[in-house]
């Protein structure tokens, strides 16, 4: 039997649970399956980037290491984030450093949208690279021979109705009165923001859990008396089935908050007047990310705000005293300080009570991304975890965006309820 040790670089903040749903969906995946049940054996070590702070290296984490013996692996896979890269090869020489002789497998967001042939060139011990939803390529790998040549690329489409639940298999404990747990209903996002790597970059689809899951799920939080549920779909109000969900959770009288990311322009119609219907309760506080509210500026990074509808929408949301808040970018291709003051003003003219903004960063493998030199934009590793951020471009200097910056300090606390 071989063994498979699965290593996270997670960002748990106080009352959540330590393993993190992405990971704990891969492993309920594979566990599952009769196949692998004889052959692998599966681990998993969570390390809290958040109790190391931005500035942590390598060899700070050999503590959280010294509970395993490395040479009894045969498999090691490390997700690879936006908060996390920068230690990555580092992390993995003192696994060497620690006997580990095995494979490396990485897979995460920089992978997925990395150039393939760069690669092996970016993580040189490396052996084998996953891009995309990673459940069924992991399955595949380790269900056939292991082959010697390297580094192999795996990127298998994954089949939605075959992965069961982190927490109906409990591969995520729960216990009664658990302050915070997240919820995916569907990965991928249907529109085609510039900045944004939440859709699906290489088939541009939506992918939908069935509603059984789902439902199962929400009987459990139940059950568990869960205060508080992050639903991790980046547009929850998107597609058929979202209204189905929150009728569900109406319907078991839940004494549970959802937090919800949503879109403004889609509350609108015999669908927006029922999602605002089922809203008006104590159960759930909306996300709007409207990131700009100046044309010219959502034309450049592809987002196309349709500002009646916005204001419409935010007009019903008062009326209802529905819970939200808003989230702004700012560091956008051709913004100003005073195109940033106009956005914000444009939010809290219409009553918004909590406004947060973020500084533009350039993710891997999105359009924005490969338009540095269109917008001349230039990043710093001044943010958290030595993620690089826009500081300048065409439109705003260094000093334009330091200024902008202490404005949306003053703003609100930058952390995810």
């Amino acid at each position: 039997m071989k063994c498979t040790l699965f290593i996270s670089f997670d960002l748990i903040r106080d009352g959540e649970i330590e393993k993190p749903l992405a990971i704990a969906t891969i492993l309920g995946f594979l566990k599952n399956d009769r196949q692998l049940q004889d052959k692998m054996s599966f681990h998993h070590l969570s390390i809290n980037s958040l109790k190391y702070g931005g500035q942590a290296q390598a060899i700070d984490f050999e503590n959280n290491l010294s509970g395993f013996n490395l040479e009894k692996f045969d498999f090691i896979a490390i997700s690879a984030y936006i908060w996390n890269e920068y230690l990555l090869n580092d992390f993995i020489e003192l696994l060497r450093k620690l006997g580990f002789r095995g494979n490396i497998i990485l897979g995460g967001y920089q992978i997925t949208y990395s150039n393939q042939k760069d690669l092996p060139l970016q993580y040189p011990d490396v052996q084998i690279f996953v891009s995309g939803y990673a459940e069924q390529s992991l399955k595949d790998f380790f269900s056939s021979p292991v082959k010697t040549a390297v580094p192999q690329f795996l990127n298998t489409p994954v089949d939605f109705s075959e992965i069961p639940s982190a927490y109906l298999t409990n591969e995520i404990f729960v216990p009664s009165g658990t302050p915070m747990l997240r919820l995916e209903t569907k990965r991928g996002c249907p529109y085609r923001c510039s900045f944004c790597a939440h859709r699906d970059l290489t088939q541009n689809k939506v992918f939908k859990h069935s509603l059984d899951k789902v439902f199962n799920e929400i009987s459990f939080i139940a059950d568990r008396q869960v205060k508080r549920v992050n639903i991790l779909d980046p547009i929850f109000n998107s597609g058929k089935d979202y209204l189905e969900v929150m009728r569900e959770i109406n319907r078991t009288n839940l004494n549970t908050t959802f937090t919800l990311q949503s879109r403004l322009e889609n509350i609108r119609g015999i669908a927006g007047k029922e999602f605002l219907d089922l809203c008006s309760g104590d159960n759930y506080h909306l996300e709007f990310g409207l990131q700009t509210a100046v044309t010219t500026e959502a034309d450049n990074i592809n987002r196309r705000n349709n500002l009646q509808q916005i204001d419409e929408a935010f007009t019903q949301l008062k009326e209802r005293n529905i819970s939200y808040e808003v989230s702004l970018i700012y560091g956008l291709p051709g913004q100003t300080i005073d195109s940033f003051k106009r956005s914000i003003d444009f939010v809290e003219s219409i009553g918004c009570k909590t406004i947060k903004a973020f500084p533009l960063m350039l993710l891997r493998g999105t359009e924005l991304y490969h338009e540095k030199e269109l917008w001349n934009i230039k990043e710093e590793n001044i943010g958290e975890f030595a993620i690089p951020v826009v500081t300048s471009s065409n439109s705003f200097s260094r000093h334009d965006w330091e200024q902008m910056n202490e404005i949306a300090n003053n703003l609100s606390p930058h952390h995810r309820q």
